[in-house]
């Protein structure tokens, strides 16, 4: 059953990817097959680009995996493996000395279809296929959803921005997934989707905005699609769900058991010109602290204080700003403490001063996307109140757009409060682009926090940051 679940798996993602560079109309992509398995890339940060289902019919060649992770190199992303606890134990041995680490967990939950199952809908909510012209107002809940996830169990280490989800979902729909749309008393209130292949429904997508939730439309969705699953002659329907995730509790509810898990492993690409000029990596410009929380981790992860160019540091600044202007402004400024796997820069945090005495700003912070909810960015600000406290600092200054909801919710969680909105900070005069969306909210207001800090407190460097 394992087998059948992930061949299917392997199926929707090289369908989808296919999909995805006839979209493009580029060469950008590719399929590529692996000991039955598939590696797939279709365009930068989005969700197909893994290997799936591997495991079941032989362990890869290693010239094989020698293609697909030069495929990806080249392309400048990591590569991603999602390995089944059924598969053959020898495909986690050579992927671990090749390189990958594991960096999330994710459960496959199955339910029998055995037998027609009925449409439990409560009152006012209503579940149907939804049409063409609603595609946007079903992506917009789902990703509203999507960027309010419970906080129960492991987190996800996926988050994708809006326009990648859009183009996944599209590309889902060409590759035969149907998209259900809930409505609440007549407004949408949540989405899900559906796909079946081989016998197996594939229940994905699923999300309730969260100005809906505990109205009954999880339920309805999944009754919905179980029903028209078992209606089409599937004989088991499969959800994934984050370990220990109210989501995972609502399944269980419905019948669903543990089928499997699914181990995700990943290997970094090192950063450009790191292999040609290991002289000018990004490692060989730290000062290394091994104490406390910048110690290395069992997953291979440190932090330390970086001294070298600015520069190589680009591509992470930039996933926190916006204004090609505002980063060129104060790039150099402060000092700046990089998140390490191994010689891979998966993260940073830079720290200016403001104009209060004892009291530092962070001007910049981003892990990586593929990385990002993992953990890094909370090993980032210990680090960072670690440091600000053995240098007698009493307070951490953070400002970020009052649009951007996840990292608004990333800092309260870290203890810092509210202090003031700035209105109107993102303008074409401060150097942003008009009409910027995020979270599909526009980019306009500034929101400034902080978090007060007392350096004499034994605990200072823990209890701040350690609570959430």
């Amino acid at each position: 059953m394992a087998q059948r679940i992930e061949h299917v798996e392997a199926q929707l993602m090289a369908a989808a990817t296919e999909a995805a560079c006839l979209r493009r109309g580029d060469d950008g992509g590719f399929v590529m097959r692996v000991a039955g398995a598939v590696a797939t890339f279709a365009e930068d940060g989005s969700p197909f680009n893994k290997i799936a289902g591997l495991g079941f019919d032989g362990v890869p060649d290693s010239a094989v995996l020698d293609d697909v992770e030069r495929a990806f190199a080249d392309r400048g992303a990591p590569l991603q493996a999602e390995v089944s606890t059924l598969a053959d134990p020898a495909v986690g041995a050579l992927l671990t000395d090749r390189g990958y680490r594991p960096t999330s967990f994710e459960n496959v939950l199955g339910l029998a279809l055995n037998g027609a199952h009925e449409r439990v809908a409560p009152p006012g909510i209503e579940v149907r296929v939804s049409r063409d012209d609603e595609f946007d107002a079903w992506l917009d809940v789902v990703a509203e959803g999507f960027s309010h996830p419970d906080d129960q169990g492991i987190p996800t280490h996926e988050e994708f921005p809006r326009q990648v989800l859009a183009n996944a979902e599209r590309d889902f729909a060409t590759a035969g997934v149907v998209h259900y749309i809930a409505l609440c008393d007549g407004t949408v209130a949540g989405g899900g989707s559906l796909r079946l292949s081989d016998g197996v429904a594939q229940l994905t997508g699923a999300a309730t905005a969260p100005a809906h939730r505990r109205r009954g439309v999880q339920t309805a969705l999944l009754s919905a699609r179980l029903a028209d699953a078992a209606a089409a002659g599937c004989d088991i329907a499969v959800v994934t769900t984050q370990p220990g995730s109210k989501s995972q509790q609502n399944v269980q509810r419905r019948g669903f058991h543990l089928l499997y898990t699914r181990a995700v492993l990943v290997k970094q690409v090192p950063l450009s010109g790191a292999a040609a000029r290991p002289d000018a990596s990004v490692a060989d410009h730290v000062v290394h602290t091994v104490r406390g929380p910048w110690a290395e981790t069992p997953d291979g992860v440190c932090v330390v204080q970086y001294d070298g160019s600015r520069e190589k540091l680009r591509p992470l600044l930039e996933l926190a700003e916006d204004s090609p202007t505002q980063l060129d402004s104060y790039i150099e400024d402060g000092r700046v403490l990089v998140a390490l796997r191994g010689t891979d820069a998966i993260g940073h945090l830079q720290l200016v001063a403001s104009d209060r005495a004892g009291t530092l700003e962070i001007k910049n912070m981003a892990v990586r996307k593929d990385l990002q909810r993992t953990g890094v960015g909370r090993r980032l600000m210990r680090c960072a109140i670690d440091l600000v406290c053995r240098e007698s600092g009493r307070c951490l200054l953070v400002a970020t757009a009052a649009a951007d909801i996840g990292n608004l919710r990333f800092y309260q969680r870290l203890g810092f409060r509210m202090q003031a909105i700035e209105r109107n900070a993102f303008t074409p005069r401060t150097g942003y682009e008009p009409s910027t969306l995020i979270d599909g909210i526009e980019l306009r207001d500034r929101v400034w926090l902080d978090l007060p800090l007392d350096p004499s407190a034994p605990s200072c460097r823990t209890r701040q940051a350690g609570t959430s």
